[in-house]
């Protein structure tokens, strides 16, 4: 009995040292790999009211442009949003009611496609838009408790309500169409933001300063209206360009991304991708008040309302469905290889019945269904292209002065909705660097810091998306990968995952992790890790 108690001393004392040793790590980890730590200075005015000197010009205007214009209008004395498309810079891309909106972004796949947005995401729009609570109800769009209504294989993964007396942190139920018009009315419509403006034209090139060697001093564009090539001197210059990436391009005519010395990487080298063999069908639902009301009282609040995942060992498809804008009903058919994609809601049905769940998809879901099928939808049906990642902070020999957020960095499986959430990962480290320049120029190591600070911050999303992704044999791996690639790892966020659907601590951390709140360290807490290893080796025995 006495070396029984020595033996329990040694374990409960070697548990504390490693719930020490994970704590100091996730501190390191919150202030590297999240935006928490800049979270409270968005928004805020520069300390000394001095903006800094100049024109910070943002080439795109969709929503990574519009919230990259909203950040630096705190720093700049004149921020110049360049757009392509002619009528977006109109009043007719933000009136109240996204619905008044009768044209469509011609090149943008997702405009009529599946859209959510975390926890994180909320709290920089309340950050960055004091009166957004008068505008999303102006809009229609509702802001509501996160709880995803997520379910594995038929079992739900809660969130921790009771974390939150009840009431979790807000997040904001708009599909694309609504939350781009909702954010330009915000950033240019109000003209709340005197020193922002947008034009109309096309990027074509940069030019570089004779006089700072290593800065970029100027952005030009041809002009819409009568086809000129226009320059606009430029302190700083944000690629908001997309998957396009034009900014690159732009750079390498000026001979920047190309190493000095024969070592270093050039940034034609420096992207990297992978096929998914993602496939999905979305339909987007006009819904009166009065057919809601005949819905399942399960399906009748905004937001979502049921999000069914595989167990990725036993299916590779998934049915998604939510309200958003408050009168849209969004469903969605999705998978990795999908053979045949369903173009109606009965093809929907034949799908969701035939998914491999462990418990099935309950009969109200269906019945929402039956209710929508003759009401007059859009559909869009898509392959999702590679996911793309440029290493922009392992490049050489770039400005000082050019940096890129969004897609124009990294582009993933859209399934996961991270996007909207990824452009703030960007912009948060750089309102905060801002926050530290001074009012003539940025500091030569500028652009440097920057994109190191958002590659710790995107990375982890890159890894576990992938790992997903990798999980099926359609996926066409990165160029010197393996499909088994960091098997482990992934074995354990499945385990993880399994785990969520029966231990409140495990849907916790899922669910923070989830919601950008908290780095992905929180999946290896000691308390966890032995169940997680638990239900792999029970994985391994059913195999």
């Amino acid at each position: 009995m006495k070396l029984l108690g020595i033996v329990c001393l040694l374990l409960f004392s070697f548990y504390q040292l490693l719930k020490l040793v994970h704590g100091i790590v996730r501190k390191k980890h919150i202030a590297q790999q999240t935006g928490l730590p800049d979270l409270p200075l968005l928004g805020v005015p520069r300390k000394d009211g001095k903006k800094i000197a100049g024109a910070a010009v943002i080439c795109g205007g969709s929503i990574g442009g519009l919230l990259a214009a909203r950040v630096c209008h705190d720093h700049f004395e004149r921020v110049i949003i360049i757009e392509a498309e002619n009528w977006l810079c109109t009043e007719e891309s933000w009136p109240d009611d996204a619905s008044d909106v009768k044209s469509k972004r011609s090149r943008l796949l997702q405009w009529e496609s599946y859209q959510t947005l975390q926890a994180w995401s909320a709290a920089c729009f309340e950050k960055l838009f004091p009166n957004l609570a008068s505008e999303c109800a102006l809009s229609r769009i509702s802001i509501i408790p996160a709880d995803w209504k997520l379910f594995l294989s038929g079992k739900e993964i809660k969130a921790p309500k009771n974390e939150y007396n009840g009431s979790l942190p807000p997040i904001i139920c708009a599909g694309r169409p609504g939350l781009e018009t909702l954010i330009r009315r915000l950033v240019v419509g109000r003209k709340q933001y005197p020193n922002v403006e947008m034009v109309q034209g096309t990027v074509t090139g940069y030019e570089a300063d004779p006089e700072q060697p290593g800065y970029l001093s100027k952005v030009l564009f041809r002009r819409a209206i009568d086809n000129k090539i226009i320059s606009i001197p430029a302190t700083m210059v944000i690629d908001c360009t997309g998957p396009a990436s034009a900014g690159v391009k732009m750079l390498r005519r000026l001979g920047h991304g190309v190493p000095t010395g024969s070592s270093g990487p050039s940034l034609d080298g420096l992207t990297t991708h992978y096929d998914q063999d993602f496939r999905y069908s979305s339909f987007d639902i006009p819904v009166t008040d009065d057919l809601i009301q005949r819905f399942p009282k399960e399906a009748r609040e905004p937001g979502p309302i049921r999000y069914c995942l595989p167990e990725w060992t036993m299916d590779r498809r998934m049915v998604l469905s939510q309200r958003i804008d408050r009168n849209i009903v969004q469903v969605v058919a999705a998978g990795w290889s999908l053979e045949q994609i369903p173009t109606t809601l009965e093809e929907v049905e034949t799908l969701a019945r035939s998914l491999n769940l462990e418990i099935p998809i309950p009969e109200w879901w269906f019945e929402v269904l039956h209710i929508l099928k003759d009401v007059e939808m859009t559909t869009k049906v898509a392959r999702i292209p590679h996911s793309v990642y440029t290493l922009f902070h392992r490049a050489e020999n770039m400005p000082s002065n050019w940096v890129a957020i969004g897609d124009s960095v990294m582009t993933i499986n859209p399934i996961f909705a991270q996007g909207i959430s990824k452009i703030f990962l960007g912009l948060a480290p750089l309102n905060s660097m801002l926050h530290q320049e001074g009012p003539d120029q940025l500091t030569r190591d500028f652009a440097k810091k920057f994109f190191n600070a958002q590659a710790e911050k995107l990375e982890p999303h890159w890894g576990a998306v992938k790992g997903i992704d990798y999980n099926y044999e359609t996926t066409t791996p990165i160029v010197g990968e393996t499909l088994s690639d960091d098997w482990f790892i992934r074995s354990y966020i499945r385990a993880f995952m399994r785990l969520a659907t029966k231990n409140t601590d495990a849907s916790s951390a899922m669910w923070r992790v989830m919601n950008f709140l908290a780095p992905p360290i929180d999946y290896f807490h000691p308390y966890l890790v032995p169940q997680v290893l638990w239900e792999m080796t029970k994985e391994r025995r059913n195999a």
